[in-house]
């Protein structure tokens, strides 16, 4: 259901693109180590594979879980409360699957801690970033809000919800600007397949020499 905002925007919400923006930038911090890194498992292995098409899947179930949440908060964002289609599930659609996403990317490095770092240091910076958006959106939906908050949680979805979770009706519509920056965004986990391809030329070529392993 989607409830007109009574008031401004709060500026103590974070806008998409600046949230996207500060994790692209601190990500490759984190990143850094699987540069001078091998995966503990050899090329071609089987589990190794499993891991690569692992990682592949979760980046794609990335994509289109966003591409799916945009939907629906697609130009509404901060002006009207959503609370159907994925935002029945958890609060913060857009955030889980971005978790997911990266934790693919460690995937395909072809390791589990990587995948694992990535996984807890998305969750704990989406985790700072929500509930600076919980306290203004608190204040700009009041009760309708904090109704939706008791019963949807913030970040890990629940697998039900009860008949009268959902406060109203809300049909999917489509905005074509948000739908097109999200698919922009979500390229740049694809581009992440690309990236170890790129790696692992790199070391083939013995232009980057690995000095540790990861298991």
């Amino acid at each position: 259901m989607q409830k007109k905002s009574p008031m401004p925007l709060s500026a103590t919400v974070f806008q998409q693109g600046r949230r996207i923006r500060f994790l692209w930038l601190a990500a490759p911090v984190v990143l850094a180590p699987a540069l001078l890194a091998e995966s503990a498992w050899p090329q071609g292995s089987p589990f190794r594979e499993m891991l690569e098409f692992a990682g592949t899947v979760l980046i794609l179930i990335c994509i289109g879980g966003r591409c799916w949440a945009s939907l629906y908060v697609g130009g509404r964002k901060n002006r009207e409360l959503v609370t159907t289609g994925p935002y029945a599930y958890t609060r913060n659609p857009l955030y889980f699957f971005s978790a997911l996403g990266l934790a693919g990317v460690g995937l395909t490095f072809g390791s589990l801690i990587l995948s694992a770092v990535l996984f807890v240091f998305t969750c704990l910076v989406f985790t700072y970033v929500a509930t600076r958006e919980a306290t203004a959106l608190d204040a700009i939906f009041g009760e309708a809000y904090r109704r939706y908050r008791r019963s949807v949680p913030a970040f890990f979805p629940r697998l039900r919800r009860d008949d009268d979770d959902v406060l109203g009706p809300s049909p999917v519509t489509f905005d074509a600007v948000a739908l097109k920056r999200t698919a922009i965004d979500g390229s740049y986990f694809l581009a992440a397949i690309l990236a170890v391809e790129l790696l692992g030329w790199l070391r083939s070529a013995g232009l980057v020499t690995p000095m540790f392993r990861l298991f």
